[in-house]
């Protein structure tokens, strides 16, 4: 499971990182860029001082005073604390004077010659003083070389100044990280407030609380989303109140529909039955006696069938629902008392493969369609196929060789006089994501096909 991060520690990090980028990016221009400057910048210098040496050493080269060179270039160095040293050569390269308290290095004089035809050199020397910028620069007398200026400049002060922009920048991005996370964290509480406002209000919707509200009146983004979230949970709450309102219509709708297919059509056909034994009693008393013995069974079978829409209504997806079996039992009832030739034929694993909540609904299907054959169609010979198919749908064919009639306007009949008979074949089907097609047409017979999808699809036909 992930770690959770708040919106909250996540603005705080990011001003931090946010910041450090922005001293460490600069401390970076700082030693790349400011270095190069900075050099640049002391060499510029040391050429101007070892220039204005050389020219205030002209007449002392002349006059060979070597006590007043050595007068003028100790104060020279005193001058500038980054000078390591200053020397004064003759144009054979004798030092005349320099600023070396314990005696000058003979190998300097090398380390640093001046090119012909150049007005200055600058050589970068490892001593034990640390690198330092020697600069030669040639002093003459009309165009002529009397003798050689050198002055050695400490790389140290560069670095001494790089350190102290350093530390000026580390301790301005230190008091900026200080105000950004003051900064950050007002910022964050001003988000992150509402935010868990919204999540609690929506903690108390999804306990079923429809009627919670958000009070923010901030006239920004949050506003405006808390603004459509009680728009929202208004909506819910009507939308809730509406569902309620069509589960309850669609349960009466199922049950209207269970009672015709079981109880209405059964009352419809012991009423018929009745009326027979009336007239047999005023023929054949005994076979009016068989048949009221008869129709005495019947009724038991019919009350049977009562409890079992009663137990579905309770638990309809809780026990299996044999369909084969089912519509078997209805074809030897069927057949016994209507001289209808049937046909059942079924492939494909029917029984295994569909739910016992949708199977009772196929089985009040066909049961109705066989049973409008029976009062209606005049049929001898009726053909019965499921076939479950290899793309997990279920498709079933009901075909007689009766009168037929119009479809279209049986259903405008069937929805003028408010007959469930067709009307709750087609809500069976759509209820299934199925769709149910009638093909007939006067003294040609009627064909039902009914195709019943398991794999997520649903018809619109």
């Amino acid at each position: 499971m992930k770690k959770f991060i708040g919106l909250r520690k996540k603005i705080l990090l990011s001003m931090i990182f946010l910041l450090l980028l922005q001293g460490l990016t600069a401390a970076f221009i700082n030693q790349v860029f400011l270095f190069r400057l900075l050099k640049t910048e002391f060499q510029n210098k040391g050429l101007i001082h070892a220039r204005s040496i050389a020219a205030y050493s002209l007449v002392d080269i002349l006059t060979q005073n070597s006590s007043r060179l050595k007068k003028m270039l100790d104060y020279e160095k005193r001058l500038d604390a980054n000078t390591a040293y200053i020397f004064i050569t003759n144009s054979s390269g004798r030092v005349l004077a320099h600023t070396f308290p314990k005696g000058f290095p003979v190998d300097l004089i090398k380390a640093n010659m001046l090119p012909k035809n150049k007005d200055f050199n600058i050589q970068l020397l490892d001593t034990q003083l640390g690198f330092i910028y020697d600069i030669n620069i040639p002093i003459l007398l009309d165009k002529s070389l009397i003798g050689n200026a050198r002055l050695g400049i400490l790389q140290s002060g560069i670095q001494r100044t790089i350190i102290l922009i350093d530390s000026v920048i580390i301790v301005v991005t230190f008091l900026l990280i200080i105000i950004g996370l003051i900064l950050a964290y007002k910022i964050s509480s001003l988000i992150t407030q509402p935010i868990s406002k919204l999540i609690e209000a929506t903690e108390s919707i999804r306990k079923g609380n429809f009627s919670t509200k958000i009070e923010i009146r901030t006239k920004d983004e949050i506003g405006l989303l808390a603004g459509a979230f009680n728009k929202m949970t208004a909506y819910l709450s009507q939308l809730v109140e509406e569902v309620g309102r069509l589960t309850r219509q669609r349960e009466r709708e199922s049950i209207a529909l269970d009672l015709h297919d079981t109880c209405a059509q059964d009352l419809a056909n012991l009423i018929k039955r009745l009326e027979l034994c009336e007239k047999l009693f005023k023929i054949e008393p005994l076979k009016a006696f068989e048949e009221l013995n008869a129709l005495k069974e019947n009724i038991r079978g019919h009350l049977f069938k009562a409890r079992q829409v009663i137990h579905g209504l309770k638990s309809p997806e809780e026990e299996g629902f044999p369909l084969s079996q089912k519509i078997n039992e209805f074809i030897r009832n069927y057949q016994q008392h209507d001289k209808i030739n049937l046909k059942f034929n079924v492939s494909g694993p029917v029984n295994k493969n569909i739910p016992a909540n949708k199977a009772t609904h196929i089985f009040y299907i066909i049961t109705e369609a066989l049973t409008n054959i029976r009062k209606h169609a005049q049929a001898k010979n009726v053909d019965l196929s499921l076939d479950y198919n290899g793309i997990n749908e279920l498709i079933i064919k009901i075909k007689d060789d009766g009168i037929g009639f119009d479809p279209q306007k049986a259903g405008l009949l069937a929805s003028a006089s408010g007959k469930w008979g067709l009307m709750g074949m087609r809500q069976r089907a759509a209820s299934l994501g199925g769709a149910l097609v009638i093909s007939s047409m006067p003294k040609q017979g009627t064909e039902i096909l009914v195709r019943i999808p398991f794999s997520g699809i649903i018809y619109n036909i």
